[in-house]
């Protein structure tokens, strides 16, 4: 699975971007890269992304077991972090959520749908067959980008997301099918190369 890391992409603008798993020795470049958000895009973060000791747990306890953070690299910059949480109560774990946070400087270019196949990718190998994202109900882009990689709306929670104010607002419950979306994508590339068939 993690295996296949370092990846190469290439977002709309034609920059070539790096994914990778998260590594102990990336603490202060993904602080870096938190610090680097405006506080609009912070603001319904789970954990305070600001405070240094909370990047530095996540750096010493890494398990992939639990959580595989992929990050988004370009010029040896962090611009975009997406993550995969297995959850454990489910025996076996069929049910992963994803997280995903980029930076303002690349928005619109792609770089989100990218982290969101890349996390499909994660979750097929993993053998998941559901994702789940949460998303405030204002957040329209972040709902769109996950709505084009096959996110469906599931259900709307009143007054669940609270702020970094301490502001309450509705939270958008999102649910994908692993096996269909990539069925999807098998059908799409047959269908593609079926004119270059000798047969």
């Amino acid at each position: 699975m993690l295996k296949d890391y370092p990846k190469e992409v290439t977002i709309r603008s034609g920059e070539k971007v790096i994914l990778r798993p998260m590594v102990k020795e990336d603490e202060q470049k993904l602080l870096k890269f938190f610090l680097g958000l405006p506080e609009e895009d912070r603001l319904f973060l789970k954990n305070d992304v600001t405070d240094p000791k909370v990047i530095e747990s996540w750096a010493q306890k890494l398990n992939y077991e639990h959580v595989i953070p992929i990050l988004a690299e370009l010029d040896n910059r962090i611009i975009g972090d997406a993550t995969l949480h297995k959850r454990t109560t489910d025996q076996p774990p069929n049910v992963g959520e994803i997280r995903i946070v980029t930076d303002r400087s690349v928005r619109r270019r792609g770089l989100g749908t990218l982290l969101a196949k890349e996390i499909f990718y994660l979750a097929l190998s993993l053998k998941m067959n559901r994702l789940v994202a949460e998303v405030v109900e204002n957040q329209h882009a972040v709902i769109k980008v996950f709505e084009s990689v096959g996110f469906q709306q599931e259900k709307i929670l009143e007054n669940r997301a609270i702020d970094l104010h301490g502001k309450k607002h509705n939270l958008v419950i999102m649910t994908a099918d692993v096996d269909a979306f990539w069925k999807t994508i098998e059908d799409l590339i047959r269908k593609d190369t079926a004119h270059y068939s000798r047969e």
